[in-house]
């Protein structure tokens, strides 16, 4: 099931209140600011004594969790905590904001909390022990995700966020591509490279402007090829490649299958030299990839997330793949962007965006 569709019927299935939680008077969408804030922050809004307490620890478990296949141990998101009766119109147009308050409390930060929740919500909450996140997209400004977390105690707070961890990360996680590829798709490269893949591979890629096409092959037969474009910079150097191959068992989506084949990819293709065919690109042995079961367009796909090098330790980075099988063309393709960019210390939003650029594909 699509991340929307669980959303969707979270929401349908919980308070009933998503309007009602409003501030009374609230202006039309179309009134609103738009949403402020770095992309990948979000703003905390809770009990300074919650934040440092089960509820805190258990929040930034959720969403300060390392990001897999990053060197220097980045973090998912970036926190920043706001005290409730602190919150002023700027924060409150941030793109990202949760606001946490456990029934339980009475302190004035958790009065002005449970005052943006309309009376039967609060009695709703109080009855019903399994209630415990609310959406509420467009709260203050155009383009925000706020979500508000609840509990009647801290103890049944923490324990939700705990068990609900993935569900809560990629809320965010949904939220923050959404705007990426909102905004990429004004950015089309073009020069028809997109429409050029589509008929040659039967793939359509969102590809900004400034991806150039680098390597293709193809066998005689069509039944496997290759596809690597690429955005150079001095800075940030992105690469997208494509690979696919007769799709014969579901052994083919194991990690050690998937590991095989990317390294064969890399030997053949990446960073290969003529006059020195030991150096290609392998995946990091020192730091496994993870492998984490996904969707792309709704259909099943394996998420893998690791860092690369070339064998000689020379160059490396982060990468970020998807696997999937298309039945109608009876292929499983493997589609992965890599990045190589080490003045920079932190590339979490680099990696955002190739993941946004990844899971825009069709086929």
């Amino acid at each position: 099931m699509k991340l929307r569709q669980l959303i969707g019927l979270a929401v349908l299935s919980m308070l009933g209140w998503a309007c009602g939680s409003r501030e009374r008077g609230k202006p039309a969408i179309s009134d609103l600011p738009a949403a402020r804030g770095r992309t990948g922050e979000i703003i905390v809004v809770m009990d300074t004594a919650q934040w440092s307490g089960e509820v805190g620890e258990a929040l930034r478990s959720v969403y300060s969790a390392e990001l897999p296949g990053t060197l220097r141990g980045e973090r998912m998101f970036s926190l920043r905590k706001a005290h409730a009766t602190q919150l002023n119109n700027v924060l409150k147009q941030h793109k990202n904001l949760v606001f946490v308050v456990s029934m339980e409390r009475n302190s004035a930060a958790t009065q002005r909390l449970k005052s943006f929740f309309p009376p039967e919500g609060l009695q709703q909450i109080a009855q019903d022990s399994s209630l415990f996140y609310q959406l509420a997209p467009n709260q203050f400004a155009v383009g925000q995700m706020v979500v508000f977390l609840f509990g009647q105690t801290d103890k049944q707070l923490a324990n939700h966020l705990r068990i609900n961890r993935r569900k809560l990360q990629d809320i965010f996680a949904e939220t923050e591509r959404q705007r990426i590829t909102n905004g990429l798709s004004k950015l089309r490269a073009k020069d028809n490279l997109e429409d050029k893949i589509a008929k040659t591979h039967n793939i359509q890629l969102l590809l900004p402007r400034g991806f150039e096409f680098v390597k293709e092959e193809i066998s005689p037969d069509k039944k496997t090829g290759f596809l690597w474009v690429r955005m150079p910079d001095a800075e940030v150097d992105k690469s997208l490649i494509l690979a696919y191959k007769p799709y014969d068992s579901e052994k083919q989506f194991s990690k050690d299958s998937l590991i095989a084949w990317r390294n064969s990819l890399g030997k053949a293709h990446l960073y290969g030299d003529p006059e020195k065919p030991e150096s290609y690109m392998i995946t990091e042995p020192l730091e496994p990839p993870t492998l984490r079961e996904s969707t792309v367009n709704g259909n099943y796909a394996q998420e893998m997330r690791g860092l690369w090098r070339t064998n000689n330790a020379v160059m490396g980075g982060p990468f970020l793949s998807y696997s999937f099988a298309d039945s109608k063309t009876g292929r499983i393709y493997y589609y992965e962007g890599f990045v190589f960019a080490p003045s920079r210390d932190n590339k979490r939003e680099i990696i955002r965006e190739l993941e946004a650029i990844l899971r825009a594909a069709k086929y």
